[in-house]
């Protein structure tokens, strides 16, 4: 069943792949300055996991046999979200990494002034895209509803409010706590995994009924998904990663492993591992494979 995941996970990421370096590839050239769509174009093809636009498509696909051209303009918004976000946290004035999944980060590529434009353009671009998506005669809250899931995940609500408070613990051990730090990251990391999934599923007809399992389940891999990356910070390579590892605890960062110890930590991964997988056949009756096994392809990825 593994492999079928991956099947599914793989055909997915093509379809986002393929959307990308095509329909949104060519709407950047045309509309961008060039130097701008080199440095954006850099980064948003630079390749990845792609997991927040697959969850997207995999949250709809739950009720829905085909994906609509309006699907792929939300999973390409999503994305195009998570570069400029992975733009400004490698920021000398952020995290000031010199690689990201193995090649130069922009502002190392290009110079700092053009990465922070690359990521405000993406930024904004991504809201540009929801006004593409048709939404029917009624169904007129639509926009609305994206624009507000949108923003909750990626802005002061969510994302951004989680990466200020992450900042605002570095080196201050006095205050820590797993309250604590569960808090950060369901804001940091969590918010926009929950925004992808609910964007995926708003275009669903009964979403409503959906939507509570689907926080809960997006909530909890967002937190599997951090704990699997402070662990793999500590204990992988440049050569695995793709970038400098042992970062975190160099800086004085507040991470999984920093406060409970390693041990603690790969049981507390492995405890929301295995509460995703039960909460996968309340959430997916019909033991849907790909939300069934994520779980423990995040738990057990190398990079």
């Amino acid at each position: 069943m593994i492999n079928q995941f991956k099947t599914f996970y793989n055909d997915r990421k093509r379809i986002v792949e393929d959307f990308i370096l095509s329909e949104i590839t060519a709407e950047i050239q045309a509309n961008f300055n060039a130097n701008l769509a080199e440095a954006v174009l850099y980064s948003l093809n630079s390749g990845g996991k792609r997991l927040r636009p697959v969850l997207l498509l995999s949250t709809y696909l739950t009720t829905n046999q085909t994906i609509p051209k309006d699907v792929l303009y939300l999973a390409a918004a999503v994305e195009c979200i998570h570069t400029y976000s992975l733009i400004h946290d490698d920021l000398p004035s952020m995290d000031n990494d010199d690689y990201r999944r193995g090649v130069l980060t922009c502002h190392k590529k290009f110079s700092e002034a053009m990465a922070i434009l690359a990521g405000d353009s993406l930024n904004s671009f991504a809201f540009y895209l929801l006004s593409k998506v048709v939404p029917s005669s009624q169904d007129l809250s639509l926009h609305r509803d994206l624009l507000q899931l949108l923003h909750q995940g990626s802005g002061g609500p969510g994302m951004v409010s989680g990466q200020v408070e992450d900042i605002q613990f570095e080196k201050d051990f006095s205050r820590f706590s797993e309250e604590t730090l569960i808090k950060i990251h369901t804001k940091k990391t969590g918010a926009l995994f929950i925004a992808s999934m609910l964007l995926g599923n708003r275009l669903n007809p009964n979403w409503k009924e959906l939507e509570n399992d689907i926080r809960d389940y997006a909530e909890k891999m967002g937190l599997l998904f951090q704990i699997t990356d402070d662990i793999l910070d500590e204990e992988s390579s440049f050569q695995e990663l793709g970038k400098n590892t042992q970062k975190d605890a160099k800086i004085g960062k507040l991470t999984y492993p920093s406060l409970l110890g390693m041990e603690k930590t790969k049981a507390y991964r492995d405890e929301i591992k295995n509460y995703l997988l039960e909460k996968a056949k309340s959430f997916c009756p019909k033991a849907n494979i790909f939300f069934y096994y994520l779980p423990v392809y995040i738990a057990e990825r190398k990079n």
